[in-house]
């Protein structure tokens, strides 16, 4: 009788566990499809802004001009909202460099908010020459392409990102004509 019902019990668990493992596969195709498009985007890493990084941001937000600039930032405002962040520069440098878990077959939240961050940075696909995204104090910024920075900062207002694009040299500048 005893040998039975351990038959029952371990075959009702071998198939408890097939149809649970078997339900899962679909939902895991698809994480790591998105995980694997992820990939395509780069995963940032946190470099501090020592004296010549802070020379070149200054020189930059000086001398170069400002593309846009906009406090609160409306767009990572709104990936914030979405993800469940903070509009600040900490909220921005943890989106740029988060990196995806695997997917969990007992954690379906994990895998619903690691699902919806993968959507977000494949939405937002942040740009850096470098892979890098550079950090100080209350401030952050990535250089885009050797023309062009994207600072972001913490103020009273809220999180403000500017963009700032280098000139062209004046012989690389369109002729103007004074015919008229």
């Amino acid at each position: 009788m005893f040998r039975k019902t351990a038959t029952i019990v371990l075959v009702t668990i071998a198939i408890t566990g097939s149809v649970f493992f078997a339900w899962q596969i679909p939902a895991k195709k698809k994480y790591d499809g998105l995980k694997e498009k992820r990939l395509q985007a780069p995963v940032f890493a946190v470099h501090p802004i020592d004296a010549e990084t802070e020379a070149f941001l200054e020189n930059a937000r000086s001398s170069w001009k400002a593309q846009s600039d906009e406090t609160p930032d409306p767009i990572f405002a709104e990936i914030a909202s979405v993800i469940g962040g903070e509009s600040t520069v900490e909220g921005v440098v943890s989106f740029y460099t988060h990196e995806l878990p695997e997917f969990s077959f007992f954690d379906r939240s994990r895998n619903a908010e690691a699902t919806l961050m993968a959507e977000a940075l494949l939405m937002a696909l942040p740009i850096s020459l470098d892979g890098r995204i550079y950090v100080k104090d209350r401030l952050a910024f990535t250089k885009l392409n050797e023309n062009g920075i994207e600072v972001f900062e913490d103020t009273e207002r809220g999180l403000r990102r500017a963009l700032y694009i280098k000139p062209k040299p004046a012989s690389e500048a369109p002729e103007s004509s004074d015919e008229g």
